[in-house]
């Protein structure tokens, strides 16, 4: 069963991280969330959230793309244990 659009949803519906256009701007950006009707993003490498209207958010060519960031975890386990031993 397929799902009716209705002309008050937005042209585009991204899940939060994922990477869209900012048809106001032209830039890539990450799609936070949904509130009181507008669409909230920020720039792909972090920065300020701000909101836009829904139909200035558009997909990417290329599809769904999840935005990733990996960041440097702390070593487990005790610091200069073993050192020296063998």
């Amino acid at each position: 069963m397929t799902r009716k659009k209705n002309p008050t949803d937005p042209p585009c519906r991204p899940r939060v991280g994922e990477l869209v256009k900012d048809l106001t701007t032209g830039h890539d950006v990450v799609f936070m969330d949904w509130q009181g009707g507008l669409a909230y993003v920020r720039p792909v490498g972090g920065g300020v959230e701000r909101a836009l209207d829904p139909a200035a958010i558009g997909p990417l060519p290329g599809g769904p793309t999840l935005a990733v960031r990996i960041v440097p975890g702390v070593p487990r386990g005790r610091l200069g244990a073993g050192e020296g031993a063998a």
